[in-house]
């Protein structure tokens, strides 16, 4: 029976929720009953459907559950905010939320953790020590006022300093000041602030990997990072596209089906700088970068430490290896 069950169960999570960076789908056969929690509601119908045949009761919450209560959207408060895979404090991080964005809140642990899902659909947990909640009202009242973006800013209030990162959001107000998610209002020091509006014009007036450069060149690799205190390869893809009012999904195999195709070139040829050129380490997409014409690629990667510009047909063992796993490449408009 359990076996059959179980089965079952998979044939359900495979149909409506085949990607759970995306959905959640965490559902068990206890004694007597179905329990767990998903965030698909023909999931659930379809698990009440297999409890009722087993006769066993159906104990899984649709997220968002009742622990959220009012607390529907969180805005992050600090610089970034790690968004991890578990609710603990050692768990891999998967992704992070800069200043300022806003996080739907689909289920609460105890005082500490939120299960969350970004702005780019990903999800993940947060510590309630990165952010602020309120009501969904709250939160589209804060993102309707934070229209203007940081390109490094560096912001001062009464001897206290406080950096965005590139990309992160806030509040103008008069004079020239700005209001940050903690509702703090502060001078800024340094850097710059764009209205979003003005920030697309002006990355659209240059290719899309010299913009990634002249932003995050140096800037050191991380798993799970997006800014340029640490930053993958998809996420350099995403923050580059994303100036330019572009939005793309969060990981490098997603990037892979965004845009539409370009025709493999072994010299380049047919490629137009901004291509996303998408690398396989076996069957799964594991690497993207930017195609930034004459053979140069510009990306983040662990063997290079960061973000750099790199020749992909230069005689180096990197290069070699990243000419043999080119599987696609894409091109997105924007």
């Amino acid at each position: 029976m359990t076996a059959h069950l179980e089965r079952d169960i998979g044939d359900v999570a495979r149909k409506w929720v085949p990607d759970t960076r995306l959905d959640v789908f965490e559902v068990a056969v206890q004694p007597g009953a179905l329990a767990g929690c998903t965030t698909s509601r023909d999931a659930l119908t379809a698990l009440r459907r297999i409890a009722a045949g087993a006769r066993l009761a159906a104990d899984i919450r649709l997220l968002p559950d009742s622990s959220v209560g009012d607390d529907q959207a969180a805005v992050v408060t600090a610089a970034a905010a790690p968004l991890v895979r578990e609710p603990r404090v050692s768990a891999d991080r998967v992704s992070e939320a800069l200043h300022g964005e806003t996080l739907e809140v689909l289920e609460r642990r105890g005082d500490t953790w939120l299960r969350v899902r970004a702005g780019d659909g990903y999800l993940a947990w947060v510590h309630v020590g990165y952010v602020a909640l309120g009501t969904a009202a709250w939160a589209e009242d804060w993102a309707a006022r934070a229209t203007v973006r940081s390109l490094g800013a560096d912001l001062r209030c009464e001897g206290a300093r406080f950096r965005l990162a590139v990309s992160a959001c806030a509040a103008p107000q008069r004079g020239g000041q700005v209001e940050t998610a903690d509702g703090r209002v502060w001078d800024v020091a340094g850097g710059v602030l764009r209205p979003e509006v003005e920030l697309r014009v002006e990355a659209r007036l240059v290719a899309a990997p010299e913009w990634a450069l002249r932003w995050f060149s140096g800037a050191p690799y991380a798993w799970g990072g997006r800014s340029e205190w640490g930053i993958d390869c998809s996420g350099l893809v995403q923050a580059t596209y994303a100036a330019r009012g572009v939005a793309l999904p969060r990981d490098s195999d997603l990037q892979s089906a965004a845009g539409r195709e370009v025709p493999l070139q072994t010299t380049g040829g047919g490629y137009q700088s901004g291509d996303v050129l998408c690398f396989a380490d076996g069957h799964r997409i594991s690497h993207v970068a930017l195609w930034a014409g004459a053979g140069r690629i510009v990306h983040s990667a662990l063997s290079r430490g960061g973000v750099v510009a790199d020749n992909l047909f230069g005689d180096t063992p990197p290069m070699r290896r990243l000419r043999e796993f080119l599987v696609a490449v894409r091109r997105v408009d924007g």
